[in-house]
């Protein structure tokens, strides 16, 4: 009775959260591809904001699911307790889990929903992450049906890099993707190859044709946490963001950001690309450029760091000093709990940092959970293209 219950009130909650923030008018829901089915499913969605367990669980009805959700919140006081409350499923982001697997495979069996954010992360730019392929390697060991919610619009309305949201449209369609036959007949790269098509998506492509306005006098602040480097000038660490602004701090260089969440030059002399997506890719490409240079590293100093058990427990400051990034992985010099330490984090376990693109970063190993927090802000989001594409060609090599 308390799990029905407990539900119930989740369900609730999401219809409050999405309407107070989109309002009814502004949210389009189609469960018409899941009628009549019942749990227990696995849920996958593409995951563009804050939003999206919320929006998840609106698409899916009557029927409360248990998400997934990154170890880090359980550490919070109040949002910690309230995930339990709820039955989230607590996951160390970036590595194996096996804690993780064993809870999702048993609220399958308890006749339940999960709920699965692919990527492992809110997007970055508006466009989908990758997806790791323990994905299909889950989905075909719990063989129960998956279904497939796939938002439009929720990175207008609450990206990664801002504090706030702002109002508008949402669309969210829920469809089965596999059944229980097709998982038969699947090997796990025709199921990845499935769910990648599915969760693919970019919200720039989606707005250039709704043309939806999700206005904002201070839409723009934050931005600069992940667009950092200058169009006209190339200064790395050198944009700034304020009100609907984004501008160069060396050269002058500044885009508008519009009611559409789109960027246009100030005047005929700006230099800018005009959205999020293309921005980010040619940061990207810069940044690789660097990374296959000879002696490739990048610094940065480190003013606080804290510790944690991996799993449970909240974090105690124990230090300060420095990470490198070079090619075999992310190096830490300086002092833990006033002891000159050393720490190595090997590329090839590390796809991905966690991090809200702020000052600080999380990163795990076996025995600890580390929040590291930077002195320069915009060197979180160098770390972290840098990790990803260093991880990428790893894996290809």
């Amino acid at each position: 009775m308390k799990r029905k219950l407990l539900g119930l009130l989740q369900i609730a909650a999401a219809y409050l959260i999405v309407y107070w923030i989109s309002g009814r008018s502004g949210l389009r829901v189609d469960r018409s591809g899941i009628k009549g089915l019942k749990p227990p499913f696995i849920v996958l969605g593409n995951h563009t904001s804050n939003l999206d367990p919320a929006l998840v669980q609106l698409a899916l009805g009557l029927h409360p699911c248990r998400f997934l959700t990154t170890n880090f919140y359980f550490r919070l006081p109040i949002i910690g307790k309230l995930l339990r409350l709820f039955g989230a499923i607590p996951k160390i982001q970036f590595l194996p889990d096996i804690r993780s697997t064993r809870g999702a495979l048993a609220a399958l069996a308890r006749g339940e929903s999960v709920g699965i954010f692919p990527e492992g992360r809110r997007s970055v730019d508006g466009s989908c992450c990758p997806i790791p392929d323990s994905i299909a390697r889950f989905i075909k060991k719990a063989n129960v049906p998956v279904v497939a919610v796939k938002t439009n619009g929720g990175y207008f309305v609450w990206p990664r890099w801002s504090s706030f949201w702002r109002s508008g449209r949402l669309e969210s369609v829920a469809k089965l993707l596999l059944t229980t036959a097709d998982l038969s007949v699947m090997d796990t790269a025709q199921i990845q190859a499935v769910v990648c098509r599915a969760m693919d998506y970019n919200d720039y492509d989606w707005n250039r044709q709704a043309k939806t306005r999700y206005p904002h006098r201070r839409g723009a602040e934050g931005l600069h946490r992940i667009l950092h480097q200058c169009p006209r000038c190339l200064a790395e660490r050198a944009m700034r963001s304020r009100e609907n602004r984004l501008y160069c701090s060396a050269c002058g260089n500044t885009a508008l950001y519009d009611a559409t969440g789109f960027l246009r030059p100030l005047d005929e002399n700006c230099v800018i690309w005009e959205d999020t997506v293309q921005w980010a890719a040619w940061q990207r490409e810069n940044l690789l450029a660097q990374l296959q240079a000879e002696n490739f590293q990048l610094q940065a100093a480190v003013k606080e760091l804290r510790v944690a058990d991996p799993f449970y427990g909240p974090y105690r400051r124990c230090g300060s000093g420095q990470v490198t990034l070079r090619p075999a992985g992310l190096y830490f010099h300086g002092s833990v709990d006033g002891q000159p330490t050393d720490l190595f984090f090997p590329i090839e376990r590390l796809p991905a940092i966690s991090t809200e693109f702020g000052y600080d970063f999380e990163i795990c190993d076996d025995q600890h959970a580390w929040w590291v927090f930077l002195v320069e802000e915009q060197q979180t989001v160098r770390l972290e293209t840098a990790i990803s594409l260093l991880y990428r060609l790893k894996k290809d090599c």
